[in-house]
């Protein structure tokens, strides 16, 4: 390839980049979405202490939690901690089903390994003590991310554990974001470390089928997907930024509604920090299509599902990581 013809190839992937995360960081998100009336949705349950819709929201877009290397200095950096963010989701509403129901953020009571009490520095919110389900446990401004360097709460800890921008590994400058692979090994390395090893089953499942998704979501699995967004219209780069988000709930019909933590349509809150209480969730629900426009990768996808500003991309689910109770 000539010199040319590669400065110009980078410079078309960089003006790319630089549209993407200017949409990703500015565009507004206004549309609502309500579960239709339809007896057959399925929501994992809710549990008092302390996942009271079902299974949290918690937002990416919080203390520069982005990924700085390599090409992506040009633009200010890419928000990426969905992996870590949407594996708390799980996490934490799993710890919540088994903690005492009477209790509540900021009782000061741990009795649940899954999530652990990580001393937050700041106030407990809502206090008046420390424990695993206060808001800054989620995480707390006071320990800004440096790479993995320093104290972490729940998003952060797990970004560790997943290795997320190779925080592991600071001075490799490899590909940003969560590898499957290391999604995978940090979730059951978390579950080993919190003692809870034999009872939950960690499944990486490449191109996963609808009807496995909806049977593990009504059986109260927890379930992650890894979306390709999908331009249909694009000159270049037609699919690109694989994207993780939660499933909340599920109609077996063909719809589904993700716990996102970049997009809150349904719920659109002033704040990212908003959404580490766990009582607020934005649950978007998406028509699906059984029909995928690239067969090899999905058997299904989410045709209109990320407002980019001027248009929807479609959403390919490439790969899920489904965490599920041994009875």
């Amino acid at each position: 390839m000539s010199r040319n013809l590669t400065s110009s190839v980078l410079v078309v992937l960089v003006l790319f980049l630089l549209l993407s995360t200017s949409f990703l960081t500015s565009s507004s998100m206004v549309k609502k979405t309500e579960t239709p009336k339809d007896n057959d949705w399925y929501y994992l349950p809710a549990y008092p202490n302390y996942a009271p819709q079902g299974l949290p929201d918690f937002d990416q877009k919080q203390d520069n939690w982005k990924a700085h290397k390599g090409i992506y200095r040009l633009i200010g950096g890419l928000w990426n901690f969905c992996a870590p963010s949407s594996l708390a989701d799980i996490f934490w509403w799993f710890d919540s089903k088994h903690e005492n129901s009477s209790g509540y953020p900021g009782d000061g009571v741990d009795s649940y390994p899954l999530v652990r009490d990580l001393q937050a520095p700041g106030i407990p919110t809502p206090g008046p003590n420390t424990d695993d389900h206060n808001f800054n446990n989620v995480n707390d401004l006071e320990t800004r991310w440096r790479l993995g360097r320093g104290g972490k709460e729940l998003i952060e800890s797990l970004a560790w554990y997943c290795n997320t921008n190779f925080c592991q590994y600071p001075l490799l400058r490899l590909s940003a974001g969560t590898w499957a692979t290391h999604l995978e090994k940090g979730a059951n390395q978390w579950i080993k470390d919190a003692g809870l090893e034999g009872r939950y089953r960690v499944e990486a499942i490449w191109k996963p089928d609808f009807p496995l998704i909806a049977s593990r979501i009504m059986n109260n699995s927890g379930v992650m997907l890894n979306l390709l967004l999908y331009n249909d219209k694009a000159i270049f780069f037609d699919t690109f930024l694989g994207h993780y988000v939660a499933v909340a709930g599920i109609n077996p019909n063909g719809s589904i509604a993700l716990s996102d933590p970049f997009q809150n349509e349904a719920n659109p809150t002033p704040t990212a920090q908003d959404h580490n209480n766990a009582n607020v969730v934005s649950y978007d629900i998406y028509p699906v299509n059984l029909t995928s426009p690239f067969p090899d990768t999905a058997s299904w996808w989410i045709p209109e599902y990320f407002d980019f500003g001027i248009k929807r991309f479609g959403g390919i689910p490439q790969f899920a990581l489904i965490v599920s109770e041994i009875e």
